[in-house]
């Protein structure tokens, strides 16, 4: 009896640890607020949202008014996600999402804006690098999100998501080339793909992003180019383990 009791403890446990693996599996491509160093909306949000663009106006040094503007850049995002999670189809789905990316690109624009400016005047300053380490990750994160939301939306919206997309990963890559030479493009671009703290799915979407810009900004083309070839046992690995998932 005791033997019997122990066999079916263990098979319970074996199925409660084999679900969590599942459920974690399930949603490991979803980028979350947490990796965009950010809260998850809420029922205040409009509030969070009036106080943040209170800090940005009365925020005068360049860097930590990108930072709260990347921030906001990352919510509002994250609010395209919300749209799109309404099951809202049609006409009405696109003039959101419209509306929604008006106001995204809007926000990066002020940064690329102010930090080419920033860059201009302070070419070596250290807090320079460190944004551009968070500016050049979480806009492969934000690339990571719309991609995925071409995969959730009919049609006609798919092609609204794809090309605003595709539009501000050009956008991104012609900045970067502005603000950066080319190896410490390849340091930036690098990171994420060797980041073993994230998960192989994130690794594989920006491997993907990062074929895809090499294509859209042919003035970064050589640089990715030389990094695949650095790279290039990691790259053929996450291919393979790409291959294996679909």
């Amino acid at each position: 009896m005791l033997k019997k009791s122990f066999v079916i403890a263990s098979l319970t446990l074996s199925f409660l640890f084999f679900s969590a693996v599942l459920a974690q599996d399930a949603g490991t491509v979803e980028i979350t607020a947490e990796d965009l160093g950010i809260k998850e909306s809420g029922p205040f949000s409009w509030l969070t949202n009036i106080v943040r663009d209170v800090q940005i106006f009365f925020t005068f040094d360049p860097i930590k008014k990108s930072e709260r503007q990347l921030e906001k850049a990352s919510q509002q995002l994250i609010k395209v996600r919300e749209i799109v999670g309404e099951n809202v189809d049609g006409p009405v789905l696109q003039e959101k999402l419209a509306k929604a990316d008006e106001k995204y690109q809007e926000t990066i624009e002020k940064i690329n804006t102010r930090i080419e400016e920033f860059k201009g005047e302070n070419p070596e300053a250290p807090q320079l690098k460190t944004f551009l380490d968070k500016y050049t990750d979480h806009q492969l994160l934000h690339q990571q999100i719309l991609k995925k939301l071409e995969e959730q939306v009919p049609e006609r919206a798919m092609e609204v998501i794809r090309e605003n997309r595709e539009r501000h990963l050009e956008r991104f890559g012609e900045t970067m080339n502005r603000l950066q030479n080319k190896e410490e493009l390849k340091e930036r671009l690098q990171e994420g793909l060797e980041d073993n703290q994230r998960r192989i799915e994130q690794r594989i979407m920006q491997m993907e992003i990062l074929d895809e810009l090499e294509q859209a900004v042919p003035a970064i083309k050589e640089g990715i180019e030389e990094l695949k070839e650095a790279k290039n046992e990691l790259f053929q690995e996450l291919r393979i383990r790409n291959q294996q998932n679909r």
